[in-house]
């Protein structure tokens, strides 16, 4: 009895999923006598191709499928794949473009859309020559190894290619937030498959978002080596880049990114955060507006224009890119601190603590909310948070000098070195650690007179600024207190400018440096003066202190005030906040 086209089209699929591939293809071939045109016997036809490596003959049966019936999501998929797999990327591209109209499912067309770039070969860098006295018997056994990682290189050519499942799960992994086991892959798949793309893209993004920014940095540019034209690639490699402050190259980054794909969201609002970091403002401004032109919905965008409009003196512009930003992100815990902060400034102070309520109630361990609500409540701290101070001066760091000594008319640095000098009668001061050190301001003022100078400092940002002056003999990246609880002190002047407004007890400051200094010294800082007998935390999230305090530390800790003066410190809200100058004996 003879079988009608949908008997026979079953029998065909049945025998497939046994493995019976010559018995299956008699019966898609027969289908195909009768109706030349049909979609499944094509497409079925095309997948028995594809197994035994025949992806140029399956293409034309894919594509008549895909004519007869574009409905079908894995015809669209099925042809892509093929296209890909015989190396015709632009074609594939072309398909892949149309397939995302036919309302394709975007996270399968994504994963064959990270394959499309071609592999290119990576030059490995040159290893120093070593051993040149090798032995004629190690010359063979390093010829014969060569040899065989020759072939073995050949061999791995054939197959640089991860499978679909691979790839699928890779990015399933990721897109989860399942990174230990998309590491797990991504390194697996960056050893079996080297000059496979994907596998470094995504180990560079893991481990740069398990805060591993360092290690992210090689992965990231062998993505962008390998796929030159993978403008995320480009862009992932400048978050990298601004995240370890080098943010010339990050700006280079973010703008190839932009310029292989120029409606890019993302890449713009980054490349904004680089310039703002970078001092430059206006373009910042300019490149948050574009974000948001291209991307409307994106909260972290207006948020991160409230900012630069902030910093830019345009408070009810700030304003309204905060509050669009929550708008969009009613838990956008960032957004809803940075008003309160804008708020505090205006002296909105009710509505700013409700803002800082606000990010607490979605983020309880948020540093700044938490610092900034109980400068506001007049709750005095012990100290600031150290995620508040690493993260404010991170952020400030490539305009702190600019922003402080030019428009803030600081010169206490310059002061306090005077201050020291005199007090030594000119001669040089030993060995010198600058306690929070900075940029490196005070280290620039004194160099010329330590025989050794180190510097310790919270903000991994403002320390790559102090390297460059190539002052220090050393900088260390470590909170003071952990600082001088763990270190071989051994130093004849230790010196901490506009440090202390971040540390309200003192105490352990003055104990550590007196009990664990090898030998007797100098301690030189500044604070801001508080009226009272203590000190305070101020609405402006810095602390004061009384000269009455600080006496009370030096008779505790057997210290003798050598000197002290009162200074203009620096300006701010146009007025000029006034600090006491302390030289100590210990």
């Amino acid at each position: 009895m003879e079988l009608t086209i949908e008997q026979a089209l079953q029998q065909g699929v049945s025998a497939h999923k046994e493995g019976k591939l010559q018995e299956a293809e008699r019966f898609y071939q027969a289908i195909l006598q009768s109706q030349p045109a049909h979609p499944d016997a094509n497409h079925n036809l095309g997948v028995l191709a594809v197994s035994v490596n025949k992806a140029d003959a399956a293409l034309p049966l894919f594509k008549t499928a895909l004519e007869a019936n574009p409905k079908v999501e894995q015809f669209w998929l099925s042809y892509i794949d093929a296209l890909i797999k015989e190396k015709q990327f632009d074609n594939a591209k072309q398909v892949l473009e149309q397939a995302k109209t036919q309302g394709i499912a975007k996270e399968k067309l994504n994963v064959l859309e990270i394959q499309l770039t071609p592999i290119t070969q990576v030059n490995e860098p040159e290893l120093a020559l070593q051993n040149k006295s090798l032995s004629l018997s190690q010359k063979r056994k390093k010829s014969s190894e060569q040899k065989k990682r020759k072939k073995a290189t050949k061999q791995n050519l054939k197959t640089y290619n991860p499978s679909q499942e691979q790839l699928s799960s890779l990015l399933e992994h990721y897109q989860n937030g399942r990174f230990s086991d998309a590491e797990k892959l991504a390194k697996f798949i960056t050893q079996e498959f080297p000059k496979h793309q994907f596998g470094w893209k995504v180990l560079g993004a893991v481990l740069q978002q398990t805060g591993r920014s360092v290690e992210s940095l090689i992965p990231m540019q062998k993505s962008v080596q390998l796929a030159p034209q993978d403008a995320e690639a480009h862009s992932n490699l400048g978050a990298t880049l601004k995240e370890a402050g080098r943010l010339d190259e990050a700006e280079a980054s973010f703008k190839r990114a932009i310029a292989l794909k120029p409606d890019y969201a993302e890449a713009h609002s980054n490349l904004g955060a680089t310039l703002r970091e970078l001092g430059r403002l206006d373009e910042s401004e300019a490149s948050y507006t574009r974000a948001i032109a291209l991307k409307p919905d994106y909260a972290e965008a207006h948020g991160n224009l409230g900012n630069t409009s902030l910093e830019l003196g345009r408070l009810d512009e700030a304003e309204a890119s905060y509050k669009q930003a929550i708008a969009l992100k009613p838990d956008y815990a960032e957004a809803h601190g940075n008003l309160g902060v804008m708020l505090q400034e205006l002296g909105r102070l009710d509505e700013a603590e409700a803002s800082y309520k606000q990010a607490i109630a979605l983020k309880p361990d948020h540093a700044q909310a938490k610092h900034m609500l109980a400068a506001l409540s007049g709750e005095t701290t012990a100290t600031a948070p150290l995620d508040y101070v690493e993260a404010l001066f991170d952020n400030y760091a490539t305009k702190f000098e600019n922003s402080l000594v030019d428009n803030l008319k600081y010169k206490i640095p310059k002061v306090i070195a005077e201050m020291i000098i005199k007090d030594s009668k000119f001669d040089l001061l030993g060995s010198v650690m600058d306690l929070g050190c900075g940029t490196g301001l005070f280290g620039k003022e004194i160099k010329q007179f330590c025989e050794h100078l180190e510097g310790v400092d919270l903000s991994e940002k403002m320390l790559g600024e102090a390297s460059k002056k190539k002052i220090y003999n050393e900088l260390i990246k470590k909170d003071i207190l952990a600082y001088l609880s763990n270190a071989s002190l051994n130093f004849d002047y230790f010196i901490s400018v506009d440090v202390f407004i971040y540390i309200g007890d003192l105490s352990d400051v003055f104990r550590l440096i007196k009990s664990r200094n090898k030998i007797g010294g100098k301690l030189a800082f500044s604070t801001e003066i508080y009226d009272g007998n203590d000190f305070f935390l101020e609405q402006s999230g810095r602390y004061s202190h009384s000269k009455n305090y600080i006496e009370d530390l030096c008779k505790k800790f057997g210290y003798k005030l050598r000197h002290y003066e009162t200074q203009a410190l620096r300006k701010d809200k146009n007025e000029y906040i006034i600090g006491g100058l302390y030289l100590l004996d210990f």
